[in-house]
């Protein structure tokens, strides 16, 4: 049986259309990048603002060591964001809604931990410290995180972007969260979860909708391929 040979034009434009490709690194490797901003934030937030006003009486532990925490689970969740981007290499719908939950109960504990291990009286100062203050300033801190993030997962081609964009969502709330964490001179849980916690759930929507739109553009290009295909065989 003889090889069904390709209609001319279309073996021409898809000679046209050869081009080398770069390898994709590894996504531990492009996570670097990611990390390297995370490091950013940590270095240029104490500078440009003043450490909380009670960071003497939460000590280094519950002060450096809760912000360092989770910031480590939001580079865990940015390096599983670029895994579920590259084409079969994904976590699956369990795994990543496992990975969203325990992204989500890391902010929550280190909420937890600091009210119950250090349960300071909220000060005057403190009190006229407004919850849209710390919602506004998250979600400035996050957003350059998540468009970094989504950058690299879109750099993947991947299949299930919705899931790879609210991973990168949620990495970039934990991340500006924890950067946060220094210098938002409130811990009562009512600021801390309806206000940081919703910021951090506004930027893990804002990745799943960018994931949403990605996949409803590229079905798009898919079908308008499709179709040229269709002619160029004609």
């Amino acid at each position: 049986m003889s090889t069904p040979r390709l209609p001319e034009r279309l073996r021409q434009e898809v000679l046209t259309d050869l081009q080398p490709v770069r390898p994709l690194p590894r996504p531990a490797l492009r996570a670097m990048e990611i990390a390297i901003w995370a490091l950013a934030l940590f270095l240029l937030v104490p500078r440009l603002h003043p450490l909380r006003e009670d960071a003497a009486a939460l000590g280094p532990w519950l002060l450096w060591g809760v912000a360092i925490g989770e910031a480590v689970a939001g580079l865990l969740l940015a390096g599983l964001a670029l895994r579920e981007a590259v084409p079969g290499g994904g976590l699956g719908r369990a795994r990543v809604g496992l990975a969203l939950a325990l992204g989500a109960t890391t902010q929550l504990a280190a909420s937890l931990l600091t009210w119950t291990l250090a349960p300071a009286t909220t000060s005057a100062e403190m009190a006229r410290h407004r919850g849209a203050v710390c919602f506004s300033i998250q979600e400035l801190l996050a957003i350059p995180g998540l468009a970094l993030a989504f950058w690299l997962v879109q750099r993947a081609l991947p299949v299930r972007p919705r899931w790879s964009g609210a991973l990168a969502g949620l990495a970039a709330g934990l991340l500006a969260d924890a950067a946060w964490h220094l210098i938002c001179p409130r811990s009562d849980l009512p600021h801390v979860l309806i206000w940081h916690g919703g910021a951090t759930l506004l930027t893990t929507t804002l990745g799943w909708l960018l994931g949403t739109l990605y996949e409803v553009r590229a079905v798009r290009r898919l079908a308008a391929a499709i179709t040229a295909t269709e002619r160029l065989s004609a």
